[in-house]
């Protein structure tokens, strides 16, 4: 801003306008930094964001392995049971009850499945006008003697029952 051109009465006048040009200029400088910082952080809340889905898939993804490799092992431990190895190292154990989580759908080419026997899907039971099928709720564990060898022919699977 130029001064303006004429008598100068007094000096007071040309400091209030350099006090005020400073004022201004520090005022602005204060807005930039405030304004930096802000950007500032905005995007570090954004790398949180993405930090916490990434964990979160990750965690998922862990979960499912988990699960798969509790079902492979279950398997492993039953053939090596069914197998009439020795019974006093292979305990056989009950299966996990996990959901089967859908697998993670990819732009390339599919997952392979993993190596699971195909069973039977057990068919639910008939119902009566008003009368709900009686359920177990669940496995029913029963004890057997270490010495007693398994059977020949495994036995069938009935229609009501979950075969391991």
């Amino acid at each position: 801003m130029k001064a303006l051109k004429g008598p100068r009465t007094s000096g007071q006048p040309i400091v209030e306008v350099e006090l005020a040009r400073i004022r201004l200029a520090r005022a602005e400088s204060q807005l930039k930094s405030a304004k930096a910082q802000s950007r500032l952080a905005k995007r570090r809340r954004k790398e949180a964001r993405q930090a916490a889905r990434s964990a979160k898939k990750r965690a998922r993804l862990a979960k499912r392995e988990v699960a798969e490799a509790k079902l492979a092992l279950a398997d492993a431990e039953d053939k090596l049971a069914r197998s009439g190895k020795s019974a006093t190292k292979a305990k056989p154990r009950k299966r996990p009850a996990t959901k089967r989580a859908k697998p993670a759908q990819e732009h390339a080419s599919p997952a392979p499945k993993p190596l699971t026997q195909n069973r039977p899907k057990p068919v639910p039971a008939k119902t009566v006008a008003g009368v709900r099928p009686a359920t177990g709720g669940g496995r029913q564990t029963i004890t057997v003697p270490r010495d007693l060898a398994p059977p020949d022919p495994p036995p069938a699977p009935s229609s009501n029952e979950d075969v391991p």
